[in-house]
């Protein structure tokens, strides 16, 4: 006996004597309480009050309506709530368990501890919390409360395997917990001897009980990640994809647990304790596998990122644990290192069903379909038949066999377009072209699962290396041709960019490891990166990866420098940098040297070393000067501090420019005056070359043009830099006649930034703002002609240095446009003509269309943001004061509304996973305010141009530069875009009658440009749309929508102005002529379907406001054959509820009269817009027109007939009054009805074409289904069986066609309608009776109680001819 259990006893004893009386009396009720105190066990009080302390809050959760108890703020959610109740039954289980177990046990020693355990264990657990729980997650019909069962049961797993739970695996021995206190107790650090038999016995024992629960606790939470993943549990659709979203993520936590479980499991030779586990895990990763691949797209509209989201993660984890380690010993320690991983070398071998092979073909089927996903960017369609073939053959063999049956053919379907594929080997591995519109998808993803998709790519590129190779080609090829943006696609703008930005990312992560390397992948890797644009990071990681590969197998002296070398970097950082500032002190001192705008620091001792560091800089020998001969100056210290103060000029000086030397030689006095100078006769002479000698002559003109452009940069510079108004206008005056006098002169050092900032904007003008001849003028004006004035245009702005405040008209930009402008009145004056004013506007406005542009490519520039502002304000300012505007400046002026870029990066910087720092983000969001408010004033300017000009010229381009930019000829945001919109219908256009005529003509002149485009794309959207027409009459796209993506863009860019005009024919329906001929130019075809696919707004638009009688007669008088087409969709989009009248249907008729050919015939394709709201009386009358037509016509009159009685389609309706029909419309029934009925003979038709008709309709049996067809059936019968009429011609026919189409018709055939028509005696009739003999062979023997209804005669007949 233990000293433990011995003082226990002696302390029961003593409590015994306490308790001990002497009265005699009292023995037998002593003795009845000590009985009745032995038969209470304290260890079973314990566990019944734990037992209802469970109960209570199992019932409380039960009772729980799924919603939160108090909707305050700061209150806890119902998810809080319900884990809140939980939390008392998960610490009952987990912790209190165990101790009341090891407080209160009864026995001897350890195994009284056991056994106590045991029984709690029993009791609490496994025979009432885990049912419990598991039985709410399958029933419970809140969504809520199985969420919150699922999150209990990976608690539970979690909390007991911590100190002195049940799983206890923090220590071993006779501490290990339930039995002990676990690594927390006072004993933990105490060693048993594991040589002692019998406490290797003891530890065996307990280790297959912890074993045991870990597996019953492991199967009880796959079983409810599996009852979540079925379907059909909820009747809302969104409860049910919430609960199988969490069912997934239970299911992913829980599989590396049950792997580990089942490995212990083989190690220890249990077989069967393995097949316990792995079956139910094999049929829930079954169930997350066909969630993601065979759930219906409906069933994933609306939760379907959140569930295959979840199904790609679990998808990943299934690839990790399936596949192999890498053979490094690095990665292995590494990976040893991180107990929560499992890979099949953890799975030991020996089990017949659970392999390696087995799990190994699900991580290749697995990582086969990630491929897929990220190269297609979806799941290609699997073959359906594949699919049920192995689906049905999968289910005989191991557990896994079925889960390889749903991923092999997913698999396949990606392998299949791989196959013509270049290998990895190739040169073209990467520049690869997957053309994704010919591929069926079952699925496409959007962007947080094709994040996911990418991320699962990299992780298991890392972690195995056996994937390395195809993950990092399978990354580049899609980081090479990334997605784009598909108008209804499933990635919307903002997840193109960060999908692209992700791939890139993710091939320079896989190109830094030194896996890149040694997998022969880097290649692949570089020139993906190369071919995005980061050539240079691309560089950096490969010669990281190949560093780290080197040190891998290199010895350890290498090692060791690398590591010192990484230990010096981090420890001596402060120094480093101390160094380098030193360092970059010394450089910039040098830099500071001769010719590079030095300037004499105040300090004598600084001064003195910047003459020092800077006397090698010196040359040899004096520069050679461009005079007659050279001036003998020594090179002395007196001669190095002249050239640092004059930055340089001292050096340059040239003996021929006399202006700089001695100039007033020139100069002398006039007689005896004082005040009075003249040239001297000497100079004269000189200049003159009156003395013989021309190069003096050549040489002055040549130095007063050099000297005059250097005055005009000293004239410009300071008039900008003054700060008085009236020296600064007239500064500005000089330099501006200046400019203009000095042709051909090339521009001082003082304009070089403005000239190329003129010179840059003139080259990147597009033509759709200039012409090619306008754009040709404007290289000769600021090249060739007048540079001069070309680099005076953007002084103001280039240098950051105007006032704001500025008069805009004392500028020097506006005083050379002045001086342009007099020079051109002058020469027109002369009947000359000067160009020079329209053209130096043009380059002005070009050169702050750049300023802005430049503004925008860098957002965190202040100098740029400051230059286009200040260009944008003297812009605005300029064309509302100048006398003349050019309508090609007026389209240049439109570029600044071109900010499409620096609001893509403004929108991307918003996004919550941007790279963006906080500065560069609000720099960003800044330049984009910047961008919209230049191209707003843009928008009032030329509102302020179209009001206030007299020219009918300036007017016209005001008016076409704002249309262009909304119909989105000139690029520019949607919100733009938008403004100009408003601008042109809102503004321009009711303002007067002639700005409403320019604002028209503008119009018509945009949709005729989208017509020529149209024609010239016609052979390429023709040949896509050829291309595609298999797949898109598959997928049913036809009618007006987009055949192709060549197509598709088209009508994208032609919508907006179709739309434009569209809005003008409202107002003034004359205009709908001009927009039908416009968009039947030959070769057009585009832009007729844009027209057509837009219509409906305009239609019921001008339906409104002119009434829908009127305006269909109104459109239909304009327009021609040609325009046919145009017309009836016209037509059919008046139609609705309010337009829908008889005056309405009259005018139908009218146009119908109206468009007649030569030879009287009436085309029935003008009533079809309005057949549903004709009488049924009329449309019998018109029921042959509609047959005689084409097949096309005719289907589409008898399914709009149809459309307002579609819920009485089974029904042949009786008109209330004979005498006055009221029904309208025919329903199908009736349709099938009236057409056996037509009298095609009377009606002048041939007998195929009426068969014909009957049978196109039978054939369309999506809409004459077999219950409307029975319908049809039976009330001819009925009819016929009346004796009102005869069967019609072609009945006994039908019924033979539908005999062979629908066999779920052949019992009432059989039952009902043949023993009717025996019954009307039908064998009165030769040819219907022929037919009834034929049908009642084919469906015999079912047809025999029919046959034995037959008259004896009748009886003999058929026995004769179709019995043996």
């Amino acid at each position: 006996m233990s000293m433990h259990q011995e003082s226990l006893e002696d302390t029961y004893g003593a409590f015994q004597d306490e308790q001990l009386s002497d009265d005699d009396n009292a023995a037998p009720e002593m003795q009845s309480e000590v009985e009745e105190g032995e038969n209470e066990d304290p260890l079973q009080l314990a566990i019944d009050d734990l037992e209802g302390r469970v109960m209570s809050a199992l019932n409380d959760f039960k009772l729980h309506l799924g919603v939160r108890s108090s909707s305050a703020p700061g209150s806890p959610t119902v998810h809080e709530e319900l884990r809140e109740m939980l939390q008392s039954v998960l610490e009952v289980a987990a912790h209190t368990g165990p101790s009341v177990a090891r407080t209160y046990y009864q026995g001897i020693g350890q195994e009284g501890i056991e056994l106590s355990c045991e029984e709690v264990y029993e009791r609490l657990v496994s025979d009432l919390i885990l049912p419990v729980v598991l039985e709410e997650t399958q029933t419970d019909p809140i969504p809520a409360k199985r969420v919150a069962c699922l999150e209990f049961f990976r608690h539970l797993f979690k909390e007991c395997q911590k100190s002195g739970s049940w799983m206890d695996s923090t220590t071993t021995g006779p501490q290990m917990g339930p039995y002990g206190a676990g690594a927390s107790g006072s004993h933990s650090s105490h060693h048993p001897n594991v040589n002692n038999p019998a406490i290797r016995a003891q530890q065996k024992r307990r280790f297959g009980k912890k074993l045991a629960r870990e597996g019953e606790i492991l199967r009880y939470w796959v079983q409810a990640s599996i009852s979540s993943l079925v379907e059909g549990v909820f009747t809302s659709e969104a409860s049910e994809m919430a609960v199988a979203s969490r069912g997934i993520i239970a299911a992913s936590s829980s599989l590396r647990p049950c792997l580990k479980h089942i490995a212990q499991r083989i190690k220890d030779a249990d077989d069967r304790g393995a097949s316990k586990l792995f079956s139910p895990m094999m049929k829930m990763v079954e169930g997350v596998l066909k969630k993601l691949f065979l759930s219906s797209a409906e069933e994933t509209a609306g939760s379907g990122d959140g569930i295959r989201g979840a199904a790609l993660k679990f998808m990943e984890i299934l690839t990790l644990v399936c596949s192999r380690k890498p053979h490094d010993p690095s990665q292995r320690r590494r990976s040893q290192a991180n107990s929560e991983e499992f890979s099949l070398e953890d799975l030991p071998a020996g089990h017949p069903v659970i392999t390696r092979e087995s799990l190994e073909s699900i991580a290749e089927y697995s990582f086969a379909i990630f491929r897929g996903l990220t190269l297609l960017g979806g799941q290609a369609r699997i073959d359906e038949n594949l699919l049920s073939d192995m689906l049905m053959s999968g289910g005989g063999g191991s557990p896994s066999a079925q889960v390889v049956s749903i991923l092999k053919p997913a698999a396949l379907a990606y392998l299949e377009i791989e196959s013509s594929l270049p290998g990895s080997e190739e040169e073209s591995a990467v520049q690869i072209n997957v053309d994704r519109n010919n591929i069926e998808f079952d699925f496409m993803l959007s962007q947080k699962p094709y994040s996911l998709t990418l991320n699962a790519m990299s992780a298991l590129a890392l972690n195995r290396p056996m994937f390395f190779k195809e993950s990092a080609l399978c990354l580049a090829r899609r980081a090479v041709q990334p997605p784009v943006f598909i108008e209804g696609g499933t990635l919307s703008k903002s997840g193109v960019l960060a999908i692209s930005a992700h791939l890139k990312a993710a091939c320079l992560t896989l190109l830094r490891n030194a896996l890149s390397v040694s997998a022969k992948a880097s290649d692949i890797l570089h020139e993906a990166s190369k071919a995005c644009d980061m050539e240079m990071q691309a560089d950096k990681a490969l010669s990281m990866a190949k560093q780290a590969n080197s040190l891998r197998t290199a010895g350890r002296a290498a090692r060791n420098r690398a590591n010192m070398m990484y230990t010096w970097e981090e420890g001596d950082k402060r120094k480093t940098e101390t160094d380098d500032a030193l360092a970059k002190l010394k450089e910039a001192k040098k830099a500071r040297g001769l010719g590079h705008g030095i300037q004499l620091p105040k300090n004598m001792a600084e001064a003195i070393d910047l003459v020092f560091a800077n006397l090698h800089n010196l040359p040899s020998k004096k520069p050679t000067s461009t005079g007659s001969k050279n001036r003998n100056v020594p090179v002395n210290l007196d001669f190095l501090v002249d050239a640092i103060l004059t930055n340089g000029a001292s050096l340059a000086q040239e003996e021929g420019r006399w202006y700089d030397r001695d100039g007033g030689a020139a100069w002398e006095l006039k007689g005896d005056n004082d005040h009075k100078f003249e040239l001297s006769t000497k100079f004269t002479e000189l200049v003159s070359g009156s003395s013989g000698n021309q190069k003096p002559r050549e040489t002055f003109f040549k130095d007063a043009a050099a000297s005059s452009v250097d005055a005009l940069g000293r004239i410009a510079t300071q008039a900008l830099n003054s700060r008085s108004a009236y020296h600064a206008q007239l500064g500005n005056e000089i330099a501006a006649r200046l400019a203009w006098t000095l042709r051909g002169t090339k521009p001082p050092g003082a304009t070089a930034l403005s000239q190329a900032l003129v010179e840059e904007s003139v080259a990147s003008l597009t033509d759709k703002q200039v012409t090619a001849k306008e754009k040709e003028e404007l290289g000769v004006f600021i090249g060739r002609d007048y540079p001069l004035v070309s680099s005076c245009l953007a002084l103001d702005f280039a240098n950051n240095k105007a006032d704001t405040k500025q008069d805009v008209n004392r500028t020097l930009s506006s005083h050379l446009l002045s001086e342009a402008y007099v020079q051109a009145s002058i020469a027109d004056q002369e009947g000359a003509q000067n160009k020079n004013y329209q053209t130096c506007m043009n380059a002005f406005v070009a050169s702050v269309v750049r300023a802005g542009k430049l503004a925008d490519d860098k957002p965190s520039d202040a100098d740029r943001k400051q230059s286009a502002a200040l260009a944008s304000t003297q812009l605005q300012a300029m064309c509302q004061n100048f006398p003349e505007i050019s309508p090609s400046s007026l389209r240049m002026v439109g570029g600044l509304c071109d900010i499409i870029e620096v609001t893509k990066k403004a929108s991307d910087a918003a996004r919550k996973n941007a790279n963006q720092t906080v500065a560069a983000s609000a720099a960003l969001h800044s330049a984009k305010a910047a961008a919209e408010k230049r191209a707003t004033t843009v928008l009032l300017t030329l509102r302020d141009i179209a009001f206030s000009r007299n020219s009918v010229d300036a007017r016209r381009g005001a008016v076409e530069a704002a249309v262009m930019i909304a119909a989105g000829r000139l690029p520019s945001s949607q919100a733009i875009e938008d403004k100009a919109l408003k601008l042109v219908m809102n503004v321009l256009y009711p303002k007067s009658e002639i700005l409403g005529t320019l604002v028209t003509d503008a119009s018509i002149n945009e949709l005729k440009e989208s017509a020529k485009i149209a024609a010239s794309k016609h052979d390429e959207i023709a040949t896509a749309n050829n291309a595609n027409a298999e797949k898109n009459k598959e997928k049913g796209i036809l009618g007006d929508n987009p055949l192709s993506d060549p197509e598709r863009e088209f009508m994208d860019v032609a919508k907006k102005p179709v739309t434009i005009l569209m809005a003008l024919c409202v107002r003034k329906p004359d205009l709908i002529k001009t927009m039908f001929e416009v968009s039947c130019t030959p070769k057009a075809d585009a832009l007729q379907k844009t027209v057509r696919a837009n219509m409906a707004k305009m239609a019921k638009a001008a339906a409104a406001k002119h009434g829908a009688a009127a305006i269909a007669n109104k459109v239909a008088a304009m327009t021609g054959p040609a325009e046919l087409a145009l017309l009836l969709a016209f037509l059919d989009n008046l139609t609705d509820q309010k337009t829908m009248n008889q005056e309405f249907i009259d005018a139908c008729h009218e146009i119908q009269a109206g468009k007649a050919g030569e030879d009287g015939k009436k085309d029935p394709r003008f009533l079809i817009p309005v057949v549903a709201a004709m009488k049924r009386q009329e449309l019998v009358e018109k029921l042959p027109d509609f047959v005689a037509a084409e097949d096309k016509i005719f289907l589409a009159a008898l399914e709009r007939m149809g459309d307002r009685v579609a819920r009485q389609a089974l029904l042949y309706r009786d008109e209330p009054d004979e005498e006055n029909p009221s029904l309208k419309g025919m329903t199908l029934c009736e349709q099938l009805v009236f057409l056996h009925n037509l009298d095609f003979a009377a009606a002048g038709l041939p007998q195929k074409r009426y068969l014909d008709a009957i049978k196109h309709c039978l054939d369309n049996d999506e809409i004459y289904s077999d219950r409307v067809v029975m319908s049809a059936l039976d009330h001819m019968s009925g009819v016929f069986l009346e004796g009102d009429k005869g069967l019609p011609l072609a009945y006994m026919r039908t019924i033979i066609l539908v005999c062979s189409k629908h066999e779920s018709l052949h019992s009432f055939i059989t039952s009902t309608l043949l023993p009717r028509l025996v019954e009307g005696k039908i064998y009165t009739d030769r040819r219907q009776w022929e037919g009834w003999m034929r049908c009642a062979k084919m469906l015999s023997p079912d047809s025999q109680q029919a046959i034995q209804k037959l008259p004896k005669e009748q009886y003999e007949l058929y026995c004769a001819r179709y019995t043996k």
